[in-house]
């Protein structure tokens, strides 16, 4: 903590804690393939993406960036704590409300950049994946239009045998 007081202990008593998870429907060896020929377009798409025997047999893998949350979520989840918010703050990015806390009086922000790891378990035909997402951390700077609150938010993505697939980085830069 840098001092400037944006960083309250409520908000560092969340981090860690899930605020929101959802889960996918089961992967289809179609969505594999609109996502290689959309990923790919105007080429083909690899053939490794369009194997008829790969798809029936289970072994079809997608893409490392393909997203089963494309065509929407089988269910979302929430924490059930969440508390009103001004829409100000909700179009700034603040997630703090869906744990019960009072996000801080920040209502512009900016994507201060996003980094995927990936496991090296593949998605496949039938796999159902669930994320859930946390803030990770807080840190605060002085900038040219004053304090800047950069919010670290991760998104843990894993199977149905709860094996990570991949995880997603975003910090948030809120002004």
């Amino acid at each position: 903590m840098s001092g400037l007081g944006l960083i309250r202990p409520d908000m560092l008593e969340i981090v860690g804690r899930p605020y929101r998870q959802a889960t996918s429907y089961p992967i289809g060896a179609s969505d594999i393939r609109r996502w290689a020929a959309a990923v790919h377009f105007p080429a083909p798409p690899p053939a490794r993406y369009l194997d008829r025997d790969a798809a029936e047999d289970g072994s079809l893998a997608a893409p490392l960036d393909f997203n089963p949350f494309a065509w929407g979520a089988a269910e979302t989840r929430g924490t059930g704590v969440e508390i009103d918010l001004d829409p100000a703050y909700r179009s700034s990015g603040a997630m703090e409300h869906n744990l019960g806390v009072i996000p801080p009086e920040l209502k512009r922000a900016l994507n201060g950049g996003v980094a995927a790891t990936y496991t090296g378990v593949p998605m496949r035909v039938g796999d159902v994946i669930t994320t859930a997402s946390s803030v990770a951390g807080y840190s605060e700077r002085e900038g040219r239009l004053g304090a800047m609150l950069m919010t670290d938010v991760v998104t843990v993505w894993t199977n149905q045998d709860g094996d990570e697939v991949k995880s997603h980085r975003m910090t948030l830069i809120r002004y």
